[in-house]
């Protein structure tokens, strides 16, 4: 005779209260899935005026991005470029620039590389006069002479900026001198006369000191573009470097421009890696 639990037959509920014991095996942990991590990204930043910005070259790819892509090119850490130099541009609008909060401050402060090239528009204010022969001086360049103190300061004061942005992590700051802060080549040659070179490389060579010194004394790596344009002895024809303003590189002078760069990242630290540009071991040049 079968025995009936609530209309259950027995045999069938022993089975089924036995499957619900209260003595459970303990849970087995699984694996659970790790988020993954950002890849690994440098920033490099460049900071100026029209040359960076790659004005009067259409088509052209600034030297900001070619010295990127060479940085990209010799490590396995890509590099994320952000070119934000401004066609007419002094150094006194950089320096407002990087105010603090401001968007070219915000960009500074994330950035591991910083190139700058500034400085020749601050004497396009008397080149007026300088062509109107009332410039005055020895030279004929006395116009100019208050120009270079104030680039001094206002230079000197966009490097201590970009320090305080970066709130003491390693970063490489490289400044570019110019190869000529007027037109240059056979378009200079043909609007204002041989006199007017000659006396453009004089002043290009005392804003080119002016910039060195101050990239020296703060720290900074200067990158010397004078003789890269015009040879050793700056006697060079930069006339096939030159867009058709003569006044802007053309894709060959922006090339160059980034090959000197890279030269003097290896130079300052042994290689090309961003890993070594942006370490402790960074020895300015």
């Amino acid at each position: 005779m079968r025995r009936w639990i609530l209309g259950v037959p027995l045999a069938v509920l022993i089975p089924l209260l036995a499957g619900c014991s209260t003595s459970t095996a303990p849970p087995v942990a699984q694996p659970q899935p790790q988020p993954e991590s950002p890849p690994a990204v440098a920033t490099l930043v460049g900071l100026g005026d029209s040359i960076p910005a790659g004005d009067g070259c259409p088509g052209c790819t600034p030297f900001v991005e070619l010295f990127g892509d060479q940085l990209s090119g010799d490590t396995a850490l890509p590099v994320q470029v952000a070119n934000l130099g401004v066609g007419g541009w002094t150094s006194t609008d950089l320096l407002d620039s990087l105010e603090p909060g401001a968007y070219d401050a915000d960009a500074v402060g994330a950035a591991d590389l910083v190139t700058v090239t500034i400085g020749a528009n601050d004497f396009y204010t008397e080149l007026d006069d300088y062509l109107d022969g009332d410039c005055g001086g020895d030279d004929g360049l006395g116009c100019f002479a208050p120009v270079l103190p104030q680039l001094q300061t206002t230079l000197t004061s966009v490097l201590d900026r970009i320090t305080e942005l970066r709130a003491g992590q390693p970063t490489a700051v490289l400044v570019t001198g110019y190869w000529d802060v007027f037109p240059d080549g056979d378009v200079a040659r043909e609007l204002y006369g041989p006199q007017f070179l000659r006396d453009s490389a004089a002043l290009t060579l005392r804003a080119n000191d002016v910039i060195s010194e101050v990239a020296g004394s703060e720290g900074a790596t200067y990158v010397d573009l004078f003789s890269t344009f015009k040879g050793t002895w700056g006697d060079g024809d930069p006339t096939g470097l030159l867009a058709d303003d003569g006044d802007h590189p053309n894709q060959i002078g922006h090339q160059l421009i980034a090959d000197a760069l890279s030269s003097a990242a290896v130079a300052g630290s042994g290689s090309t890696e961003v890993s070594a540009l942006t370490s402790s071991g960074w020895s300015p040049r």
